[in-house]
């Protein structure tokens, strides 16, 4: 041919005369082949120059060395950070990922999740939508490998890697108390989110815990994007009485904040204290710097690799209800005070 002439493992079994079976055996690090025989089949497989083809691999193996992300929102700069972990993490272990975006829409979550298990995945990480829940019963029955990342969808029978939303949520808004802070307002995540559910839980809590009212006219929902922030914020500033903090459940939606404050010709923090959640780097430009609740992306990727790998490479001795919860850190910033 063109000068490469690719080798197979045939050739390999011509050359050592022995099976395909032994060659495969071999490269595959099964035991059953005697010490000589293996060390003479490698040493030919070196001489020939034999690269063995993931795909053709996965056929005889069952296993791709591949596997799916699949998150809501690729324009919400949590999430490619979080892929960064999945991917670097993957890489470790020989894998390779296929990423896809599913807009927030319950149906392109169900056709990704289709269009993955048709490309022979090995298992997929996914941050699920609560609307879906139904589809984990399906393929838990067919035991196929997945972990949730992000969202926590209760009772399932699959591990969640997440970060502790309630504690996270809870100590924001203690902050704000310690600055001195009583009136204080919430714009929410998504409530069809396990993790809007519970930031807004560790706002009630720790409102209550303090002693402090909840103004149930400050608590509004916004959908983790910088328009709903906005558009929320303006609300907020609106009501008869002047609220003196707001805890954003993201930072994004605190970006959006920023805009309709300085739009009212008010600032941060001298008229209104700012506190988001995510600690996201893309945000430092930001001024004041936002004070926010950090949250480790990138091991969440990370962790949500190791347990999907365990789940693939060892199905039998895996234990499902692990869940991962990881902590946030308080960055104090100029938003707050």
């Amino acid at each position: 041919g063109g000068g490469f002439d690719l080798v197979t493992i045939k050739d390999i079994a011509a050359e050592a005369q022995v099976s395909v079976t032994t060659v495969s055996r071999v490269l595959n690090n099964k035991a059953d082949v005697s010490k000589q025989t293996r060390a003479r089949i490698l040493d030919i497989i070196e001489r020939m120059g034999y690269r063995p083809n993931n795909i053709a691999r996965g056929l005889v193996l069952k296993k791709s060395r591949t596997i799916g992300l699949i998150i809501p929102d690729i324009s919400n700069p949590f999430f490619p950070l979080v892929a960064k972990g999945v991917e670097s993490a993957g890489r470790k272990c020989g894998y390779s990922v296929i990423f896809c975006d599913t807009d927030k829409r319950l149906d392109k979550e169900r056709e990704a999740i289709d269009l993955l298990k048709d490309n022979r995945v090995d298992g997929i990480i996914l941050s699920l939508s609560t609307g879906n829940k139904g589809l984990l019963a399906r393929l838990r029955e067919e035991n196929y490998p997945l972990v949730l990342i992000d969202n926590r969808i209760t009772d399932t029978s699959y591990p969640t890697v997440t970060v502790n939303s309630v504690l996270s949520a809870y100590t924001a808004v203690s902050y704000l108390v310690s600055l001195g802070h009583s009136d204080i307002g919430h714009i929410t995540g998504s409530l069809q989110s396990k993790t809007g559910e519970d930031r807004l839980t560790g706002f009630r809590t720790a409102m209550s815990d303090h002693g402090l009212e909840v103004n149930e006219d400050w608590i509004f929902e916004g959908d983790y994007t910088k328009e709903s922030g906005y558009k929320q914020m303006k609300r907020l500033l609106r009501g008869k009485q002047r609220l003196t903090a707001v805890f954003v459940a993201n930072d994004i939606m605190a970006v959006g904040c920023y805009e309709a404050v300085f739009e009212a010709g008010l600032r941060i923090p001298d008229d209104i204290s700012i506190i988001g959640h995510d600690g996201l780097d893309v945000f430092s430009f930001l001024r004041p710097t936002l004070t926010t609740m950090y949250q480790p992306q990138r091991e969440l990727g990370e962790k949500a690799v190791e347990c999907l790998i365990k789940q693939i490479e060892k199905p039998n001795d895996y234990d499902r209800r692990q869940d991962i919860t990881l902590d946030t850190t308080l960055l104090i910033n100029e938003s707050t005070s």
